[in-house]
């Protein structure tokens, strides 16, 4: 189900009112189940076939990870020559929950990707071998809730974590509809916990949720669905659309992809707000960042946080001894697999490489200079968002072949041709203005996130909601693009 479906439009309100009026009351577990229930709807709505999966996710890691904390708990009390044994069925219990994980989830996204690599492999090196592939649909979310209840399994492991004794409130955390298809990638030590306790309506709490849905919705339907129509129009006949135009698309798509997924995130946070669950932030201006490493300190947070405890860390750590190198070679394998799980290609590979890169090479010239004054802030993030945007040929491109026609199609004539690409020249200055309103809005959300919000709220009531009414409808008469028909949100497709 899509936030910005019909369906969802019904499901929202239904599901709200129904939770506040019955099920969030006296007992938790009700509340859970529901929320589990409603969570599984959202899901099956897109195919039911595919709930068995993330069931058998949800029940392994709680199965597992009740194994590990048991095993915990007795190495506390047990003699020293035990604990060598318990060690070992801790971290055996450890393997299966990832094998399990990355099984079903290599299976679907990864399974046709190898198969095709081997094939390859075997062409250059001079055998002939008949690729065997599958028919396989990826499932929408896989790739979040997968990573979602592995970390939980490992912080058991880890010890930073105690497991769960409550498979209703397990599942629900696993499955919970407001993040399930997109994120943010959860912890259970901020989002588990908020499934024991009761919550009380709140006005202020949903007047936020509903103003962070409606940015979130504003980003997507108004800039990144307009965005799209010449982004897709341009990469699809990218010798047709040679010079500035393919210039122009890329620049488009870095920012498309950025207001679709920050939208969805936003959106995602808004509605857990309002069933009182807060989730951690996943944009933080990330191009406002005067580094690379910045810059993904900011974009994705969830998933980078997640890769920078599960693999960068353990991988730096294994090798501390290489100094420097270690780090940098920990980097760029932190970042080939941050490309591998965006996509089953080795033009994702190459988008994750080249911005490790990016952080190897360039970060230490750019921490070169202390100056903290407007221009040079503005000047390094620039940069950054220049490198971030080159990178992005490789994730939007099909394939090496589409890459290498951007490199030789790509210059600064041709532009006056930049209208032949779905957008008129009233559309393209109108998609110029609403990127620069997103950009003034962070910059002043940089130096104080909170300083509008103050102002606004001391206008009369009457005033916010003749401005939230135009918000609305501006959004309605705007953002019909496509026909009306549903676009999907870019990252469903991870």
């Amino acid at each position: 189900m899509l936030f910005n479906s019909f369906a969802f439009a019904v499901f929202l309100p239904l599901v709200f009112a129904l939770y506040w009026c019955f099920f969030n009351q006296k007992n938790v577990n009700w509340r859970n189940l529901f929320l589990l229930i409603a969570s599984y709807v959202f899901y099956g709505w897109w195919d039911w076939r595919f709930l068995p999966l993330i069931a058998i996710s949800s029940f392994s890691d709680f199965f597992i990870g009740d194994k590990i904390s048991n095993l915990n708990v007795q190495k506390k009390t047990a003699p020293d020559d035990a604990l060598a044994m318990l060690d070992r069925k801790r971290k055996r219990w450890l393997i299966i929950s990832i094998v399990i994980n990355l099984g079903v989830l290599g299976f679907f996204k990864y399974f046709n990707f190898f198969v095709d690599s081997f094939v390859d492999l075997l062409s250059t090196l001079g055998f002939s071998a008949s690729p065997i592939t599958l028919n396989i649909i990826l499932p929408v979310g896989i790739s979040f809730y997968t990573f979602q209840t592995m970390s939980y399994t490992i912080d058991i492991y880890r010890k930073q974590e105690l497991s769960s004794k409550n498979w209703v409130q397990f599942f629900a955390f696993v499955s919970f509809f407001p993040q399930l298809m997109a994120g943010p990638i959860e912890r259970a030590k901020n989002l588990l916990p908020q499934f024991e306790t009761l919550k009380k309506p709140d006005y202020q709490t949903f007047r936020s949720a509903m103003l962070l849905i409606a940015w979130g919705f504003f980003k997507k339907i108004m800039i990144a669905d307009r965005l799209a129509v010449y982004v897709d129009t341009s990469f699809g006949n990218i010798p047709g659309a040679s010079g500035f135009p393919i210039m122009l698309g890329i620049m488009f798509f870095s920012f498309q992809v950025y207001c679709d997924f920050s939208g969805y995130s936003n959106i995602a946070i808004g509605t857990a707000r309002l069933f009182g669950f807060e989730l951690r932030k996943n944009f933080n201006r990330p191009y406002l960042g005067t580094s690379f490493a910045n810059f993904w300190r900011r974009w994705h947070i969830s998933l980078t946080s997640w890769l920078t405890d599960y693999v960068f860390t353990p991988t730096v750590i294994r090798f501390r001894d290489l100094g420097k190198w270690g780090v940098s070679f920990a980097v760029l394998i932190t970042f080939a697999l941050s490309g591998l799980w965006h996509g089953a290609g080795w033009t994702f590979v190459m988008w994750g490489v080249i911005n490790g890169l990016c952080i190897v090479l360039f970060d230490p010239l750019l921490s070169l200079s202390k100056s903290k004054n407007a221009v040079s802030h503005t000047l390094k993030s620039l940069f950054v968002w220049g490198g971030y945007t080159f990178s992005l040929i490789f994730f939007r491109a099909e394939n090496f072949d589409a890459v290498m026609n951007c490199f030789r199609y790509m210059d600064f004539s041709n532009f006056g041709a930049i209208i032949n690409y779905g957008l008129n020249v009233a559309e393209l200055k109108f998609s110029i203005l609403l990127i620069v309103v997103v950009l003034v809005k962070e910059i002043i959300w940089e130096k104080d996130d909170t300083v509008v919000q103050r102002w606004f709220y001391k206008l009369p009531a009457i005033v916010r909601w003749i401005f939230y009414s135009i918000f609305v409808l501006s959004m309605v008469y705007f953002g019909q693009y496509g026909n009306g028909t549903e676009h999907s949100f870019i990252y469903f497709q991870f």
